[in-house]
Formats: structure tokens, C-alpha cells, sequence
């Protein structure tokens, strides 16, 4: 181009870019579309476009995280409700996000206990005892129980061993999930030290269970129940963590424990029937294991 035009062609581009009116004239003269005069987007549209973004990026998160899951007729419902629980952490509804992370555990936890399969396991362990034996001569295996009247009804229901005459999908909530902790997530093979973590589980589970109604209004709580709600109140930014870290371990425990059903499952029917009977305790009581010496629970 001669050097002559230059001054010409920045003129005409300095125009252009002070006189909207004038560009968009002169990209008609050209035959150019012509660009919008606002090209402006809205905090609204912003806000939109990002939790679309969001909301994609949350639900490959969520398949990801049911990726083979053995229940999987009910994967597309888990997904939905993951992708619920994320968008109401992100408003930071804390209600709305116990709600959806436990219908989650609700939704899984039903359609195991809804097994009979699972049902003849329970019957049949009930009555024997909650802990495998350990320590340095002994051999773990399912059926290699300890020599204790301290039984697996015992541990899921406390001093109400009476509920084990119920099948699985009768009982109440949390006792329905303590069942699924135990037979599937531990395999019916705890130890005595895997005890505390159990309780520390199972408490924040029952936690969970507690704020998954804390929406509602009109509520009659009881006092054990208005000392967790209150608990929980008091640290939300923690438990938004703790609560998906239970969520998490829950279902990772029943994705391990899950091709194990049926070696217990031949375990079971290979025991006599034996009803639990309590053992009147309310707190289980310390022991002491003479081959380390540490404190342990019976």
C-alpha cells in the first residue's frame, strides 16, 4: 500500500472508533455486517452463563463419583440429587444441601435393604458376635468370630435387640443404615478397633439424618434433638465438609464391600439361626487385650 494512504486509512479508522454511526455506515458501504453498537452483557447474564458452567462441571463431577456404582438403576436419580446438594452448598442453604445429600443415602440405603439376599445375611448374623478376632496368631476370617456374648445386634441397635426380629426394609432409618454400614461396608468383618471409628461415623450419619429437616417449620424436637441441630448450627462451614466426607465414605465403603455379599451371603446359610439376646449394656465397656495392651471395646 503506498505510504501516502496511511495517514488517510488511520483517520478513517480513529473515526470509526470515536463515531459508532460512521462505522457501522462505513461497514454497509463495504458490505460488512455490521457489529452491534452495545456489546455490553448484564451481571445477570454473567451470573447465568457461569452457573451454567458451574452446573455442567458439577455433573460430570457427579458421574464421576457414582462411576460404577453396583446399583445402577438408580444412578440417574443419585446423579440429580448430587447436582441438587452442589447447587444449594454454592447458595449456601445449608437445609436444602442436608436434604439432598441424604436422599442420596436414603435412595441407596433403601434399595439395599430392600435385598433378601441381605435380609437372610441379617437374619442369620444377628445372634453372633459383632467382632472378627484378631491379634498375632489369629486368622481373619468371617468366621473366625470372637469368643464374646457382645453380638452384632448388640452393636447396630444398642439395648433394643428386639428390632432384629424386623426384616431390613421395616426398620427405621438409622438403623437400616447402621445395618448397611455393617454388612456391607464392613462385611460383617469389624474389629474391635475399628469401633470408635464406627461410632464417629455412624454419629455424623445420624447428624445428618437429624438436619435433613431443619427447613421445616413446626417441628416438635426432642432435647437430644435440638443438641444436635444446635451442634451443627453453630459450625455449618465445617460440617458442609464433614457431611461430604461421610457421603463420600459411604458410598465408597458399599462400592468396596459390594462383590463381598456373596461369599457372606454363603457364610450365612451355612449358620445355624441364633436370636441375639441383649446384654443390658448401654455403653459398651472397655477391655483390655493382653497381646498389645491396649484398650479396646467389647
Amino acid at each position: 500500500m503506498d505510504e501516502k494512504l496511511l495517514p488517510t486509512l488511520n483517520k478513517i479508522i480513529q473515526l470509526t472508533e470515536q463515531n459508532p454511526e460512521f462505522g457501522a455506515e462505513l461497514r454497509k458501504k463495504l458490505g460488512m455486517t455490521a457489529i452491534p453498537m452495545d456489546m455490553s452483557i448484564s451481571d445477570d447474564r454473567l451470573s447465568q452463563i457461569y452457573e451454567y458452567c458451574i452446573e455442567k462441571i458439577v455433573h460430570k463431577q457427579a458421574e464421576d463419583f457414582y462411576l460404577n456404582f453396583p446399583l445402577s438403576s438408580i444412578i440417574p436419580t443419585l446423579i440429580d440429587d448430587y447436582c441438587r446438594m452442589e447447587y444449594f452448598r454454592r447458595k449456601d442453604s445449608f437445609g436444602d444441601f442436608c436434604l439432598a445429600m441424604y436422599q442420596q443415602i436414603e435412595s441407596v440405603t433403601n434399595r439395599i435393604c430392600n435385598l433378601p439376599q441381605l435380609n437372610e445375611i441379617a437374619e442369620k448374623l444377628w445372634g453372633y458376635p459383632a467382632y472378627i478376632k484378631t491379634g498375632e496368631n489369629a486368622k481373619i476370617s468371617i468366621d473366625n468370630r470372637a469368643d464374646s456374648k457382645f453380638t452384632i445386634a448388640d452393636l447396630v441397635f444398642v439395648q433394643y435387640t428386639d428390632k432384629s426380629m424386623s426384616a431390613l426394609q421395616a426398620l427405621y432409618a438409622m438403623d437400616k443404615i447402621k445395618s448397611v454400614v455393617y454388612f456391607v461396608g464392613y462385611g460383617a468383618m469389624m474389629k474391635y478397633s475399628d469401633y470408635e471409628n464406627y461410632v464417629s461415623f455412624t454419629t455424623t450419619l445420624r447428624e445428618l439424618y437429624q438436619c435433613r429437616n431443619m427447613n421445616h417449620r413446626g417441628n416438635v424436637l426432642k432435647p437430644w434433638e435440638e443438641e444436635i441441630i444446635n451442634k451443627v448450627n453453630t459450625s455449618k462451614s465445617i460440617y458442609y465438609f464433614k457431611f461430604l466426607g461421610t457421603l463420600t465414605q459411604y458410598i465408597e465403603d458399599i462400592k468396596s464391600g459390594w462383590n463381598n455379599l456373596p461369599a457372606l451371603y454363603e457364610y450365612a446359610k451355612s449358620l445355624g439361626k441364633k436370636r441375639p439376646t441383649s446384654t443390658g449394656l448401654k455403653v459398651l465397656r472397655k477391655i483390655e487385650l493382653p497381646k498389645d495392651n491396649k484398650k479396646r471395646f467389647k
